[in-house]
């Protein structure tokens, strides 16, 4: 049976490296778009007041000064208010594959949503690790919700392809895309046993997800959010593992921030995948609802 694990920390000491890189000059630090990495591949990448950023400094460091094993990168930029959207989002990871951004720009292939349609356009060599909105009215209170979504591919991809960065994992394929969602008010202590810190604000189905196997396939898939023992959090916790986690598992579903799919593998959900094979325009289309 494959490890449980997503994006596990082995996290830590050295290294905190903070990188603030400012998009324009009248935006404020209560407007933070934050991307935090690791130097095996994984990043999530969100938005944060002062007063969460300041607590995910402390999350960060309190782990990073508990053990030895992988180095992370805290990157924070000032958001552009004329980027910002209700719509959905692609993410990208960099070409250094150790940090994820978004598609805004018009040249970048954004998403395109139709009704509850929303497609995009894989690029050849980049991994693509998200697919979210924080549309009010897909997002807040969704503890009584049931995710579907109708997943389509359509082009001449032979396959797809997604990193792979040891840890706890032997093998991180096939390639697949599943639920996920966000909720900084479930973020635990920085200290004391699991949860700790930030580790319970992010949550992706499992073992719910669609594989990834060819450049023509489709599938829906289905997901409960009253269930805990359907979703996992960043530390590979499933939402019933412990009483505190179920705790920040509920809060979770009835505060969410952020939803959509997220791309990775059968270990790391969140890696990112990209077609293989020659293809010169592999799209992603996602009907998504909530009953």
């Amino acid at each position: 049976m494959p490890p449980m694990l997503h994006i596990k920390f082995a996290l830590a000491a050295p290294v905190l490296m903070l990188v603030f890189a400012h998009r324009g000059q009248s935006q404020t630090v209560n407007n933070t778009q934050v991307t935090l990495s690791c130097n095996d591949g994984h990043s999530v990448i969100f938005d944060v007041d002062q007063i969460t950023l300041s607590s995910l400094l402390a999350d960060v460091q309190a782990i990073n000064a508990s053990g030895t094993g992988t180095n992370c990168t805290l990157t924070m930029a000032a958001i552009d208010p004329s980027s910002e959207t209700t719509d959905w989002t692609v993410y990208d990871y960099n070409p250094s594959n150790q940090a994820i951004g978004p598609r805004h720009s018009p040249n970048s292939m954004p998403a395109a949503t139709t009704g509850t349609t929303t497609t995009f356009q894989f690029k050849a060599g980049i991994y693509t690790a998200l697919l979210t909105t924080t549309d009010p009215s897909l997002t807040g209170d969704l503890s009584t919700k049931t995710l579907t979504d109708t997943i389509s591919l359509s082009g001449d991809a032979a396959s797809f392809m997604t990193q792979h960065n040891g840890g706890d994992c032997v093998s991180n394929v096939p390639a697949a895309v599943r639920f996920y969602f966000r909720s900084p008010s479930a973020s635990g202590p920085s200290t004391g046993t699991p949860p700790a810190g930030f580790y319970t604000q992010f949550w992706w189905s499992n073992p719910v997800n669609m594989p990834l196997t060819s450049g023509n396939q489709s599938q829906t898939i289905i997901a409960m959010m009253s269930d805990p023992s359907q979703w996992s959090d960043w530390n590979g916790q499933r939402g019933n593992s412990s009483p505190a986690v179920l705790e920040a598992f509920v809060e979770a579903t009835h505060k969410v921030l952020e939803i959509g799919l997220s791309f990775g593998g059968e270990c790391f959900f969140e890696t990112g995948v990209t077609p293989t094979g020659i293809f010169t325009s592999e799209k992603f289309s996602s009907m998504f609802s909530e009953n």
